[in-house]
C-alpha cells in the first residue's frame, strides 16, 4: 500500500500505458473498424508482470482508452486532474487511415484522430475530448 498520495501519483506516472486496462481485466477480441477481419486478442491480465518498488500497487485508473501515449497531472496530491493523450492510431496503414473513417478527419466520432481526455482524481472523465478535430476545424468539442 502506498504511504501517501504522492507515491500513488508517481506509480500512476510509471503506469501510464496501463490506463487502457479494463476495470475488470479480462481477455477480449477487438476488431479495427476499418479492417474488421483483422482482430486481436486483448488480454492485459491483472498487472502481475509489472515490477514495482515495495509499497506500491497496480490498479486501474481509467479504462476503454484508445492507444494512450502520454499522461500529465495538474493540481496537487489532494486534488488533481489527469490529462491523457490518445494517439488514435499507430503505424500508418490503410487500417489506421483517419481520412477513411466516417466523414474523415473532422468526424467527431473518428477513433483514428488524436485527442486529450481529462479525468478527475477518481478516474471519472470530465467533459468532451480536447483537441479532437471537428467540422468547424477548431479542434474543440
Amino acid at each position: 500500500m502506498p504511504r501517501n498520495r504522492s507515491q500513488t501519483l508517481i506509480a500512476a506516472l510509471g503506469l501510464a500505458s496501463f490506463l487502457a486496462l479494463p476495470a475488470v481485466a479480462q481477455a477480449a477480441t477487438v476488431a479495427n473498424p476499418l479492417c474488421p477481419h483483422e482482430t486481436v486478442l486483448f488480454n492485459p491480465g491483472n498487472g502481475e508482470d509489472i515490477v514495482l518498488p515495495q509499497g506500491f500497487k497496480v490498479s486501474v485508473f481509467a479504462s476503454g482508452l484508445n492507444a494512450p501515449t502520454g499522461v500529465a497531472f495538474l493540481g496537487n496530491s489532494h486534488q488533481f486532474q489527469v490529462y491523457v493523450l490518445e494517439s488514435g492510431h499507430g503505424i500508418p496503414s490503410r487500417c489506421n487511415d483517419q481520412t477513411a473513417f466516417g466523414s474523415g478527419d473532422f468526424d467527431p466520432a473518428n477513433p483514428f484522430t488524436p485527442d486529450i481526455l481529462v479525468f478527475d482524481q477518481t478516474g471519472k472523465r470530465i467533459g468532451s475530448p480536447l483537441g479532437k478535430p471537428n467540422a468547424a476545424g477548431t479542434g474543440l468539442q
